[in-house]
């Protein structure tokens, strides 16, 4: 331009006003100035140590220096994310009280599935056989159950009769001799020892008989002509059932059962919902709808007794007794008998045993002989007015 203008011809001013030389801050003007890191939801590195409270950066204003209480809300926050990262990596919060995240059913499938009949069939099966006896009765053929390994089974009475030997028909179709080991006609149980190389497994056994109401099978050998063992579902009637026969048993304690059952399960098992042997099926007993079976504890009791002596035993009161219209009375008692030595009478009248009232002579009978030699028992009974209590320890009588 000319020089009559006023104007020089200076290069224009680089730098206007209301800026410096900082290159980091050429669009300033535009976005106004950075918020102070406090301010900011993030914190670049080298910005950490404002954290720490012992330097403010120049520029903070008082309403800064009273936010020291940042540090710690803030480290915390961080540790807590920490914390939560570390927990959801290791699983910590797959257990909860609701039980939202408990074992997948496949892991509860395991711990807690009952055993189905064809489980009860595979495992249990080889340890049923078949019992075949002759005598001057005829021929009968009904179960056994192997209670020790190798060759020891379980019958009924009812299955052996008088015979001295049986045939058993092992799972594999075999025919084994076996020799009558012992009777016991309170509980209705043969003991039969096989006289071959046989090697019959033994049943898992029952701990504890089932509860009144609880799911049970009968499991027997497969009857004759047939293939398939004979099982049937029902549940556990009672577990302390008073049963009298003529012919055996004469007990109490039984368990009883609405499932069905055959002569072929005569002498099979019990079983309980665990797929374990809970009794020894006797049947039914004089008639009645349901069948009854020993439990396993008095029948692998009473093995024992028949394997080491032939005879079980049972307990006694040692007295000898009428029914009456008031109930069984005592009218003969041995010298120096349980009952004699604990303070009973003749002519009392016997009204309970622990409790259970007792209606006949044989009730009281099959009672006691339920129970072990030895025991106490307290004996209500009634001598003329007075009711009276008598403790007596019991005796000891062959079954």
């Amino acid at each position: 331009m000319g020089q009559g203008d006023g104007r020089d011809d200076e290069p224009p001013d680089e730098h206007p006003e209301g800026f410096d030389d900082d290159p980091e801050d050429e669009h300033a003007g535009a976005r106004g100035p950075l918020p102070d890191p406090l301010d900011r939801l993030w914190l670049h590195p080298t910005e950490l140590s404002i954290l720490g409270g012992s330097v403010e950066p120049a520029g903070v204003g008082a309403r800064h220096r009273t936010l020291p209480w940042l540090a710690p809300v803030l480290a915390g926050a961080a540790g807590a994310l920490l914390t939560v990262a570390v927990l959801a990596v290791v699983g910590s919060f797959d257990r909860s009280s609701s039980g939202a995240d408990s074992p997948s059913p496949a892991e509860n499938a395991t711990t807690t599935r009952t055993p189905t009949a064809t489980d009860t069939l595979a495992r249990l099966g080889p340890s049923v056989v078949a019992v075949l006896a002759r005598d001057a009765q005829g021929t009968r053929r009904g179960s056994g159950v192997c209670v020790r390994h190798g060759g020891q089974l379980l019958t009924s009475a009812r299955v052996v009769g008088t015979a001295s030997t049986v045939q058993v028909v092992t799972a594999d179709g075999r025919q084994h001799p076996a020799r009558v080991t012992g009777r016991d006609l309170v509980t209705d149980l043969v003991l039969l020892d096989l006289q071959d190389e046989a090697d019959v497994p033994a049943a898992q056994l029952a701990e504890r008989a089932p509860s009144t109401g609880s799911a049970v099978w009968l499991l027997g050998a497969p009857a004759a002509r047939t293939t398939a063992p004979w099982m049937s579902a029902g549940m556990a009637s009672s577990n302390d059932a008073l049963v009298v026969s003529d012919l055996g048993p004469a007990t109490g304690g039984l368990l009883e059962t609405y499932a069905a059952s055959t002569a072929a399960v005569v002498g099979g098992a019990l079983v309980d919902a665990s797929g374990s042997v809970a009794g020894i099926v006797l049947g039914h007993v004089n008639g009645s709808a349901t069948s009854y079976a020993v439990p396993i504890n008095v029948a692998v009791a009473v093995a024992r007794q028949l394997d080491a002596t032939g005879v079980a035993q049972h307990g006694t009161l040692g007295v000898r007794g009428a029914d009456t219209p008031l109930g069984p009375m005592i009218v003969q008692m041995t010298d120096d008998g349980p009952a004699a030595r604990a303070g009973a009478h003749v002519h009392d009248l016997v009204e309970s045993i622990n409790g259970r009232v007792v209606e006949s002579v044989r009730d009281l009978t099959a009672l006691v002989r339920g129970l072990d030699p030895g025991r106490a028992v307290v004996m209500a009974v009634h001598r003329g007015k007075k009711a009276l209590e008598v403790r007596v320890q019991l005796g000891a009588t062959n079954g």
